[in-house]
């Protein structure tokens, strides 16, 4: 589900609205195929920097920002919780009962044991005694409006419909907000995120079992990836993991890849990417049964610069880890020489033809 900004243009600037949220787009490996579906029932309102995770045949989307008003939209963050069935397409607003996390954007999550887990985010300070730091932006304060980076740890649990507040031991993440996380078997990762004007390239571990943060994993004497936000971390085995782009200290939009290896003694290494394009605030997702990265959304250009240009990134890019199966190369083949082709296309299976004939429309 996209939440981010959409371009429109004018004769004069570039603007920004947020997407309608009734629509769903899934992208087809196989086929390199868009398909868009129009969901119903409780649609979330419009907003960005909000966390999606799935839970077997549903989507969950928590908190974001909230920039335009609509019925039931809270102002500015929300900790607002809404899930997806994917057979239906249906949407449910849920209202769990327990404490309430603080609203908050650009936050991360994950799915361990059938409970969602939430961490991090940037928002307004709560209004009441929680178990965890807020550290609020001096900015915004001098607005009116105070807002600032925390570091929540919050779980749902979707049988009892209820919020939980898990005890952690271990020394916990500073606040932060626009890291980037992934989960392992029983082992999450973050990676990364902003706290005032540091931009961050610290990882920890949570151990879900024993419930117990790790420290900071990234030891200052080795080649290690800058301090970002707004990057992606990806699992692309047990123990391997990519982290792409992001905004570093610089306000530079950053276009590199890093392989962490758990097995290994030094854990980070450079990867070369042979198409790699500068972005941040975009999402990653690995998909092992074709062996490839796919890198969509985000933003080509410093989001943060109020002058600059607000250049939204709209091409899929793609990181191969195994090599293409032979028949999406000798598909990739056909529609390279359509014109040379076409007139052999109705010799083809019909499943085959009608691929062909709906990636011409992509």
């Amino acid at each position: 589900m996209i939440y981010d900004h959409v371009q429109a243009t004018s004769t004069s600037q570039i603007l920004s609205a947020y997407h309608y949220s009734d629509e769903l787009w899934i992208y087809n490996c196989f086929t390199e195929i868009w398909e868009r579906i129009l969901t119903k029932g409780d649609i979330p309102p419009r907003n960005s920097g909000s966390c999606g995770v799935l839970l077997e045949d549903s989507l969950y989307i928590f908190g974001g920002f909230h920039g335009v008003r609509e019925p039931g939209a809270m102002d500015g963050n929300s900790n607002q919780l809404f899930r997806l069935d994917l057979g239906t397409m249906t949407w449910e607003s849920l209202y769990p009962t327990g404490d309430q996390p603080a609203p908050c954007d650009k936050l991360a999550g994950w799915v361990y044991n059938g409970k969602l887990y939430f961490f991090g985010g940037f928002g307004p300070q709560p209004e009441f005694g929680v178990p965890f730091q807020h550290v609020i932006d001096p900015i915004t304060e001098l607005a009116g409006f105070p807002r600032g980076w925390n570091n929540q740890l919050v779980v749902y649990n979707p049988v009892t419909n209820s919020w939980e507040w898990p005890r952690v031991r271990g020394p916990t993440p500073s606040p932060r907000a626009a890291h980037a996380a992934d989960i392992s078997g029983h082992k999450a990762f973050v990676f990364g995120g902003r706290i005032g004007n540091t931009r961050n390239n610290d990882l920890h571990c949570l151990d879900l079992d024993k419930m117990r943060w790790s420290g900071n994993l990234t030891r200052p004497y080795d080649l290690n990836p800058e301090g970002r936000s707004w990057h992606s971390f990806t699992f692309i085995t047990d123990t391997r993991a990519i982290v792409y782009g992001g905004l570093n200290q610089y306000n530079t939009v950053l276009s590199d890849c890093w392989l962490l290896d758990l097995m290994s003694t030094t854990h980070w290494c450079r990867f070369w990417c042979q198409h790699s394009k500068p972005r941040l605030w975009h999402k990653a997702q690995y998909v092992a049964t074709c062996g490839e990265l796919l890198i969509i959304g985000g933003h080509r250009a410093n989001i943060l610069d109020p002058t600059g240009r607000k250049d939204h990134a709209e091409e899929l890019l793609v990181i191969n880890f195994t090599p293409k199966s032979l028949l999406r190369l000798c598909l990739d083949a056909v529609i390279s020489y359509e014109e040379q082709l076409k007139s052999e296309w109705s010799s083809l299976p019909k499943n085959l033809q009608r691929i062909l004939q709906e990636r011409l429309k992509q």
